[in-house]
């Protein structure tokens, strides 16, 4: 079993039994992203400000919220945006690219930069945690969201009245014994402002109190001044007390007293209060989740739909980072296993419930635009003619058919869209992708250019190479083909790196690191090249200069091996090969003494079964990585039948089996052939591969053109060294069902005719690998 097949496995059994089991099955091999699935460009913050690039269905929820608030023209304030950053850092990958911040190490360096020092915390609490001696345990009593308020309270204070000010060391002072509660012990309360401070610093030192006497635990006396400040409409913190008298009320219902019911009363009722005022919008967020805590929702479904309307809606400031985690969350729960997102696609088709999700649009629009239901278009489309949002635009584009689209107007509405918009570039792709669909390759090849050509797609890498991929299908010539169908990587990982981290190691240590490769086609472009185009062009790829040096490597070994296997006139290739690489002057000037047809296929079989990367068809993704000539631990030698489909480039392959299926480009192209391949040349490559389907694994193939040539060459030198390399090739490479009746044969032909050659002692045994592979894949696939 080769290395396809043993990744094959490795896949099925994590489909099982889950993802923690799938880091310890292995073995997991290096793979190239070429455009991101899971998440927009990296850094994030171009997207969250609202460059969204094209966007992929297969993107996680949280980054689709975002978008939808920006397509409907919502948008995102900046604490929002600082939220949404603090979102991804709760997530644990705020380190992909440090979005998030360490709300309490930036207050404790913005702190450091003033006189005189901060005072000293203790290690075990980190200044957060309050210690109860009566279970002995740490509890977090002041959270990340108060260090947040008080650095940018701060840096606004010390903005405004400087330094040095009595006004400002007034405000800090009084800070410092805010945050000493935060640990417990005695109360640190800080006195009353003096009359003579500015208004501005007095309403803060309210404030402070307050909130002293809240870490401090005295509940009655932090309600009684945060309902006081609340009322006092010229404060600047009246809405924020609103919320914190609802906390406060949290807080004393932890405790089973009479105080505890009465609390509870009084939160619902001030929570009522607060989601009942529009004035107060930018606190309905944080108000909403936080009595969730304490129970207060009748039903699930309409807590979902509260949720969904908050997070399409202006002013969540505070709440919406708590509102993503709710909502993703429960998002996750309402589609259970008929999620489109999920990481490893159920061999079983589920049809999912719409209407789940049907009462709120941002729901709505979030399962439309997933789905892999074609079905979906319609309501799609009726959706956009109602709200012509640009989101249900996009929606209806995505799962549009070119007819369809034409149709029904969403071609010109695309061809509308102006640059500035955030579905601009989504729009464009699918734009592009219908004019390809319609056969208009003209119109896509010159909106393409222009895309790739401006400064709209800068530092929009996935992007690019999306755009990249549509303009490769509409080349009028191969050369212009080939010159987008390479594309450079974005990260070079493993294929359990589901969730596209980047800087993903193997380990924990981070001490093994994957190959690094400079470019490389992706599974769109393997597929062209693989299935629908002659021999003439990929020989004319190998020998010409349109492809990069490490890829024209590839290119020749592929072209001669598939010309071997298609009977072609390989000169020319073999003297390229000579020439690039010079261990092999010796084979291919072997092939280039040859004056018959029967001598010119053994000399280029025998060259093929010295060098095991050699197969017809060139690899997307990461190609084989052993070194030229070497022997690949894995069995990724030589070729399987190609008539199966999870041969043939099987990285493509593999990458629809390890994660979420393909991109949307891959999805939405597969049908499109290039203009340079209709009439004679998609006749010419359809028979060719025909030919190559009928054919059967390597070593039977290599065999058969052996065997010929021995019978009437017994003596030629070449023959028992030829054997010895079938039997190898037999045993580590890809073996059919018939293989072993071909090593046998090498085996007994070799020990038979040629007993005293050096090869006969080098092949002392031969191995019956009768595996069918048609069987494990059948299996593996179904």
């Amino acid at each position: 079993m080769n290395r396809r097949m043993t990744l094959a496995l490795s896949l099925a059994l994590v489909s099982t039994a889950g993802w923690r089991l799938a880091e310890a099955c292995g073995p997991f091999f290096t793979t190239a992203v070429f455009s991101y699935k899971r998440h927009p460009d990296l850094p994030r913050g171009a997207f969250i400000d609202g460059r969204l690039g094209v966007l992929q269905p297969t993107f996680a929820r949280s980054y689709l919220v975002i978008a939808y608030r920006h397509l409907i023209g919502v948008g995102m304030s900046p604490r929002e945006r600082e939220q949404a950053r603090d979102y991804y850092a709760d997530r644990d990958t705020g380190s992909w690219d440090s979005i998030g911040e360490d709300w309490l190490a930036r207050w404790r360096k913005a702190r450091s930069r003033t006189q005189p020092a901060p005072p000293p915390t203790r290690l075990i609490s980190r200044g957060q945690l309050a210690y109860d001696p009566e279970t002995h345990s740490f509890a977090l009593n002041c959270a990340e969201d108060a260090f947040r308020t008080a650095v940018h309270t701060l840096e606004a204070r010390r903005g405004r009245f400087g330094a040095a000010s009595r006004a400002f060391r007034s405000w800090l002072d009084a800070q410092d014994k805010v945050f000493a509660n935060c640990e417990g012990g005695q109360p640190v309360i800080p006195p009353a402002a003096s009359a003579d401070l500015p208004a501005l610093i007095r309403a803060d030192r309210d404030y402070q109190i307050a909130a002293a006497r809240f870490y401090a635990h005295d509940y009655p006396a932090a309600l009684d001044l945060f309902r006081r400040i609340g009322e006092d409409h010229a404060s600047p913190w009246s809405a924020i007390s609103r919320y914190l008298v609802v906390r406060t009320l949290l807080r004393m219902t932890d405790d089973q007293t009479p105080v505890s019911d009465q609390a509870n009363a009084r939160l619902q009722a001030e929570a009522q209060s607060i989601l009942g005022d529009p004035k107060l919008l930018s606190i309905h967020g944080m108000t909403w989740n936080l009595v969730t805590r304490a129970g207060i929702r009748a039903r699930d479904k309409n807590y979902f739909r509260e949720l969904a309307r908050l997070l399409a809606s202006r002013g969540q400031e505070d709440g919406l980072r708590e509102e993503l985690w709710n909502y993703t969350s429960m998002y996750d729960r309402v589609i259970g296993e008929d999620d489109p997102n999920s990481f490893m696609l159920s061999a079983k088709t589920f049809h999912s419930d719409p209407s789940r999700f049907r009462d709120a649009d941002l729901s709505d629009w979030i399962f439309c635009f997933q789905t892999r239901d074609p079905s979906i278009f319609a309501h799609s489309l009726a959706r956009w003619k109602q709200t012509r949002s640009p989101a249900w635009l996009l929606a209806a584009l995505s799962h549009a058919s070119a007819a369809a689209a034409s149709e029904d107007g969403l071609i010109q509405e695309a061809e509308s869209v102006p640059e500035t918009s955030p579905a601009y570039l989504t729009a464009r792709f699918h734009l592009f992708r219908l004019y390809e669909q319609l056969g208009n390759q003209r119109a896509a090849r010159d909106g393409l250019t222009s895309i790739l050509s401006g400064a709209v797609v800068k530092d929009l890498p996935s992007s690019v190479n999306l755009f990249r991929g549509l303009r490769m299908l509409a080349a009028p010539a191969f050369d212009d083909f080939l010159q987008f169908a390479v594309r450079k990587p974005l990260m070079i990982t493993w294929q359990e790196n589901l969730p596209e981290a980047p800087n993903f190691d193997l380990n924990e240590e981070g001490t093994t690191r994957p190959a690094k490769i400079a470019s490389g086609f992706d599974q769109d472009a393997a597929r062209v090249l693989n299935r629908e185009t002659p021999f003439r062009l990929l020989a004319s790829a190998a020998l010409g200069d349109s492809l990069p040096a490490d890829l024209r490597r590839e290119a020749l070994t592929v072209a001669f091996t598939r010309g071997l296997m298609l009977d072609e006139d390989l000169s020319e290739i073999a003297r390229r090969l000579a020439a690039t690489e010079p261990d092999l002057a010796p084979l291919t000037e072997g092939y280039l003494r040859e004056t018959t047809d029967e001598g010119r296929r053994f000399a280029a079989a025998f060259l093929v079964l010295h060098r095991p990367e050699s197969r017809p068809y060139f690899a997307s993704n990461v190609s084989r990585q052993t070194p030229p000539g070497k022997l690949d631990s894995f069995r990724d030698n030589w070729w399987c039948p190609l008539d199966i489909d999870a041969e043939l480039d099987s990285r493509a392959n593999m990458g629809d089996w390890d994660t979420s299926g393909p991109t949307v480009l891959q999805r939405s192209t597969r049908d499109v052939t290039p203009e340079f391949l209709s009439g004679d040349a998609a006749a010419e490559a359809k028979s060719e591969f025909a030919r190559l389907g009928a054919m059967h694994a390597a070593t039977d193939f290599l065999g058969g053109v052996v065997f010929h040539y021995a019978e009437s060459n017994r003596d030629d030198p070449r023959i028992p060294e030829a054997l010895h390399y079938l039997v190898r090739s037999g045993h580590y490479g890809c073996a059919d069902v018939d293989t072993w009746k071909v090593t046998r044969a090498a085996f007994r032909m070799l020990h038979l005719n040629y007993p005293r050659s050096v090869w006969a002692k080098r092949t002392p045994t031969w191995f019956k690998n009768d595996f069918d592979i048609r069987q494990e894949i059948s299996y593996r696939l179904h």
